[in-house]
């Protein structure tokens, strides 16, 4: 994963919480210049050393969980993708998948659960999104919930709003 010590390529809102959720992060993208403290990739691998230290040393002194809630408290509510490596919200996502009997049921679980974490997010005003991004998940949110429950009436329904663009026997599906 990238993120936190690996800022070099691309920044993120979601650096902190990365290192939380993962066991190893890099960056690859570390061009071979010479900095002040010496070759760009010993500089950040040196980073990634010190990060590694860090996380043993908390598991060593059983404070791990802390260091893991203070990466997530840190970064969870800056950006969506952020909010979803919460694992608080990520087991609930996982919870709302399993609990579903058929892959149709989970995928919509899914995209009712992210739906609701998010605007539960953006009311609590733990997440901050731009007016745009708040229309935006209006209007996912009002999709997702105009989708039915039964995967062959949504399949008549697209069938039927797409004839000629979608076509069902290209994805192994019979009408």
């Amino acid at each position: 994963m990238e993120g936190k010590s690996a800022a070099c390529a691309h920044s993120s809102p979601l650096g902190n919480i990365a290192s939380a959720v993962c066991d190893f992060w890099t960056n690859e993208s570390v061009q071979n210049v010479r900095l002040l403290g010496g070759q760009a990739p010993d500089v950040f691998t040196e980073m990634l050393i010190y990060d590694c230290r860090l996380m043993n040393t908390a598991r060593e002194t059983h404070n791990a969980k802390m260091l893991r809630d203070l990466l997530v408290e840190s970064d969870r509510h800056r950006d969506p993708q952020a909010l979803f490596l919460d694992p608080e919200v990520c087991f609930g996502l996982a919870e709302a998948i399993v609990n579903e009997s058929d892959d149709y049921h989970r995928i919509l679980s899914a995209a009712r659960f992210a739906c609701k974490a998010m605007h539960e997010a953006v009311n609590n005003k733990t997440l901050q999104t731009s007016a745009i991004e708040t229309k935006w998940l209006d209007r996912i949110e009002k999709t997702v919930s105009s989708i039915p429950n039964d995967s062959d009436q949504l399949l008549t329904k697209i069938t039927q709003s797409w004839p000629g663009v979608f076509i069902p026997t290209e994805y192994g599906l019979k009408t």
